[in-house]
């Protein structure tokens, strides 16, 4: 299956501001796994959550890192291995690779390489109040191999949770390619909230899909921070009548890094909403890619889609590039995107000034406001305060 797929290049517009060398270059196979132990630096700077959590280290799940005791009522928080034996249907939309569910390398690589991961079920009408955690650790490793992951969640019908993702790493070269795949059922909500903050010569390879039943709700929170290219791609399948999709994003680049969002909302059932709202800050030599796609398929009346993505650039070498996409193929819908590409406000950083403010502080303080909007969309203050954190490392 693999070999049958090409690796993609800069003619495929999904990855044309990739850096090709550098994908070429990874390895993958179960050698990263072999021994993999988290550092104490590394394990440390994952973000402080109560409640249950599956961590795994080079592509393994860890069990002296994670804690699966004491599993609120209705949940159910187990491993691909553990699934594999005692409940397989989990994994098959997850493993599934037929014509319906086409598959590009790096999807076909962790399939063939992702043997481990974490397979979150929530019962029918059950709410889960503490979030539940999912963390992946990519370690250094000389041979640029990456690790392959796998996180499938499944909400039953008016279910209700909240799942965090962290991907760590740290080394020279090698990464993560990590795939999750949601199911969400009638009237169940969703919050997905992802945090990556990869060593800034790693990659991250992160995608998701996720299909939502009748009057559903995902809101989704990526936060593309680290690696020298990190990648996200979120595809959503509103398949149920009147199922809505909040998609939010920050992502903030330094150095010379590559920060890429692949998003895609599929409206294929009457009356969905959608939201894609992403905010990019680039500084240094930096590259931000959005390329967020609407498609209102035949039948999808009464869909309502809107899209944004704002760029702030810190730097005149720093890149922002924005592809709206809308494809509608049926009657009475309402959609609109927009985008925009800007530097700081002079004129606020001067009043700044003029108040006694210093120039680092108020800049400080001007891209804090920008990201704001998509920081405090989290309720959990931990992870505000760990997001926060980072933002004034690069601040």
């Amino acid at each position: 299956m693999v070999a049958a797929l090409p690796y993609p290049t800069k003619r495929d517009e999904a990855w044309r501001y990739a850096p090709h060398k550098v994908l070429a270059a990874l390895t993958f196979d179960d050698s990263v796994s072999e021994g993999a132990v988290a550092t104490e630096s590394l394990s440390g700077q994952i973000p402080a959550l109560d409640g249950p959590r599956i961590v795994l280290v080079g592509g393994v799940v860890d069990v002296s890192l994670s804690r699966l005791d004491a599993l609120p009522t209705g949940l159910t928080l187990i491993t691909f291995e553990q699934a594999r034996s005692e409940t397989p249907e989990l994994l098959e939309a997850h493993f599934a690779h037929d014509d319906e569910h086409p598959l590009d390398t790096f999807a076909a690589l962790n399939q063939a390489f992702g043997e481990h991961g974490a397979v979150i079920d929530v019962a029918d009408g059950q709410t889960i109040d503490t979030p539940i955690q999912i963390v992946d650790l990519a370690l250094a490793d000389v041979s640029g191999n990456a690790s392959s992951s796998g996180v499938v969640i499944r909400l039953g019908a008016r279910a209700s949770a909240t799942v965090v993702e962290t991907r760590l790493g740290e080394g020279e070269s090698g990464g993560s390619n990590v795939r999750t795949t949601t199911t969400i059922g009638d009237n169940a909500n969703l919050r997905h909230i992802v945090l990556q903050d990869m060593a800034s010569t790693q990659v991250h390879l992160g995608s998701a899909k996720a299909r939502l039943g009748a009057a559903s709700i995902l809101e989704v929170h990526l936060f593309n921070l680290g690696a020298r290219y990190g990648r996200f791609g979120y595809d959503v399948v509103l398949a149920g009548d009147g199922a809505t999709a909040e998609l939010n994003g920050l992502y903030f680049g330094a150095g010379d890094q590559i920060l890429d969002q692949q998003i895609n909302a599929v409206h294929d059932a009457p009356n969905c909403t959608s939201r894609q709202s992403f905010r990019g800050i680039l500084d240094n030599e930096s590259t931000g890619v959005f390329n967020g796609g609407i498609d209102v398929r035949p039948g999808a009346d009464g869909t309502d889609a809107e899209q944004s993505n704002n760029n702030l650039l810190l730097s005149d070498r720093a890149e922002a590039n924005t592809q709206p996409r809308l494809e509608i193929l049926a009657d009475e819908v309402a959609c609109k995107h927009g985008a925009t590409v800007g530097q700081l406000d002079a004129d606020a950083l001067y009043y700044m000034r003029t108040r006694g403010i210093p120039t680092e502080d108020a800049r400080r303080l001007l891209i804090q406001g920008f990201a704001d909007q998509a920081v405090d969309a989290l309720e959990d203050e931990v992870l505000r305060n760990w997001i926060l954190e980072r933002l004034r490392d690069d601040g």
